[in-house]
């Protein structure tokens, strides 16, 4: 970890494209002023640990969800995958899933 001491008014930059200024200190806190590209996502530590915990909720995939998904949509399944799905585990391969819908619904 690199360690600064810096004056109100000074500038840290990092890289070629983000300026940190120390703008104020008041009351035990310090105000910075970030400037960064708009493609360079900044935010206070407790709100990136929100994002990234809310993200990991949304990848997981709920198995009764994805049986009832499939229930839903024109794909024949082989005898293999309905097994896998039958004891919670779900296994894909190019060759297990026929892409032709079938004639239901």
């Amino acid at each position: 970890m690199l360690v600064l001491s810096r004056k109100i008014g000074e500038v840290i930059t990092i890289g070629s494209t983000v300026k940190i200024t120390v703008l104020g200190f008041s009351r035990g806190v310090v105000r910075l002023g970030i400037e960064a590209p708009k493609s360079i996502p900044v935010h206070r530590k407790e709100v990136y640990d929100k994002i990234i915990e809310l993200n990991r909720q949304s990848a997981k995939i709920e198995i009764e969800k994805l049986k009832s998904a499939m229930k839903n949509i024109s794909v024949k399944v082989d005898k293999k995958i309905q097994d896998n799905l039958n004891k919670q585990t779900v296994i894909f391969n190019k060759e297990s899933i026929n892409q032709n819908p079938s004639k239901e619904g």
